[in-house]
């Protein structure tokens, strides 16, 4: 019975030995836009595939954790495998492996047990981690995609998987999700925050008597606000700053940036500047995927 796989434009099979960083690999893939399933059993590979062309639009990019071990994976997952990618090319098989010492070393530090490990049979997570080697070896054999993690860390290895995803050619999500708010600092500084600035040295509209009551998004405020020598000098340096940092962060692994815009009470000058700078990067790159909210304006928000 042919499976149909022809609705997927882009499926990601995760797969290699305990320690090598599985679960860093899916949560980069569900950051870079994929749908995902962490361990699946193998058993239902099958079920599941016949389930996407159900709801497809749902299901065009997934990755999927396969539960795969010495119990439940056998030669006839290799199989199928091999026949569904003759039917769709986009279906990845991506193994991750790992030098013995460093899965021992990596099992060391954080204190788990290792799932295939045997008391009975295993003299030590050696024998455990050569015996699981030897049993996947056909697995890595049929893998499009063969990842060494042993001298990566967990920011390499995201870099690894992007460049993996982009080479697809389905890269069709924001790499950096950035969310811009306004803030009073009557009130303290934010706790999340990755960058922080200040804008009380702007003219303050709540002086302005026709003003005070009224808010950044009203288009009086925003238009005196916009008109200050102060707003135009600091809105430009500071997306340029941002036109250097932003590629960094995104090289370094981060997918989520919080820059807060604070002014006294939250009201006028951040919520302008906030939205100013929100369109600047929404037009200035398509890469990313903009928000911008008001912590002292509930309800009322932006983003694309």
């Amino acid at each position: 019975m042919s499976i149909n796989v022809k609705h997927i434009s882009s499926l990601i099979l995760i797969a290699g030995l305990s320690g090598t960083g599985k679960s860093s690999v899916i949560h980069s893939l569900s950051d870079l836009g994929y749908y995902v399933i962490d361990n699946l059993p193998v058993a239902l590979f099958n079920t599941f595939l016949d389930y996407t062309a159900t709801t497809p639009e749902k299901f065009k990019r997934t990755a999927l954790l396969l539960d795969l071990n010495q119990l439940t994976f056998d030669n006839n997952f290799i199989s199928t495998l091999r026949e569904i990618r003759k039917e769709n090319k986009n279906i990845e098989l991506l193994y991750l492996d790992c030098s013995t010492e460093t899965i021992i070393k990596r099992y060391s530090e954080t204190r788990r047990p290792h799932p295939g490990f045997n008391a009975e049979t295993d003299r030590g997570l050696k024998d455990t981690i050569e015996r699981e080697r030897n049993f996947f070896m056909p697995l890595k054999e049929v893998a499009t995609k063969i990842i060494d993690t042993s001298n990566l860390t967990i920011h390499e290895l995201r870099r690894k998987i992007k460049e993996f995803v982009d080479s697809l050619g389905d890269f069709t999500t924001a790499c950096l999700r950035i969310n811009v708010f306004s803030f009073g600092f009557k009130k303290g500084i934010p706790k999340d925050c990755d960058i922080i600035m200040d804008v009380r040295f702007i003219p303050n509209p709540y002086f302005v008597p026709e003003l005070r009551e009224k808010n950044g998004l009203d288009k009086e405020v925003r238009q005196y606000v916009e008109e200050q020598p102060a707003t135009k000098e600091f809105v430009a340096k500071f997306y340029e700053l941002l036109q250097i940092l932003l590629p960094q962060y995104i090289y370094e692994g981060k997918s989520y940036l919080s820059i807060g815009i604070g002014c006294t009470g939250g009201q006028h000058r951040s919520v302008a500047i906030a939205e100013i700078l929100g369109e600047k990067l929404k037009n200035g790159c398509k890469d990313y995927l903009v928000s911008v909210q008001h912590s002292e304006l509930k309800n009322l928000s932006t983003s694309s």
